[in-house]
């Protein structure tokens, strides 16, 4: 059982390490390098309806006619860098699609009041089409 999970870290670590980000997404591998003028960026999860993570999902972050794309890692997580801090996070909408799924739930965690917001969280769920 030790050298299974053993094998099973060293799949997630390689494919972090190999992930590439897309079209204003941002590797996890990146410095995390953070602009004075940058929002707080976006990260989350990915996953179906029983919880198991879904790679390769598009995940897009939209401000009226401004969209942001990344996909999913192996563990179904994402992350996305920031608009311009001109914009407010309330009016950021974050979108899930995969082929062969459909949309279940998407949640985003409450934004702490009074405290400035580095990251927000969003999880989409989706569920296999039968």
């Amino acid at each position: 059982m030790g050298i299974r999970r053993c094998l099973i870290c060293l799949a997630w670590v390689a494919a972090a390490a190999c992930s590439n980000a897309w079209a204003g997404g941002a590797g996890f591998g990146d410095p995390d390098e953070h602009s004075p003028d940058e929002g707080p960026r976006y990260f989350g999860f990915v996953r179906d309806e029983r919880g198991a993570p879904v790679a390769d999902a598009r995940v897009t972050a939209t401000h009226k006619t401004l969209s942001l794309v990344t996909r999913s890692i192996a563990t179904g997580a994402y992350r996305l860098r920031g608009f311009k801090n001109d914009i407010d996070p309330k009016d950021v909408t974050i979108s899930c699609s995969k082929e062969g799924y459909t949309v279940v739930r998407v949640y985003r965690r409450p934004i702490p009041k009074g405290q400035p917001v580095k990251a927000i969280e969003t999880e989409c769920r989706l569920k296999r089409q039968s």
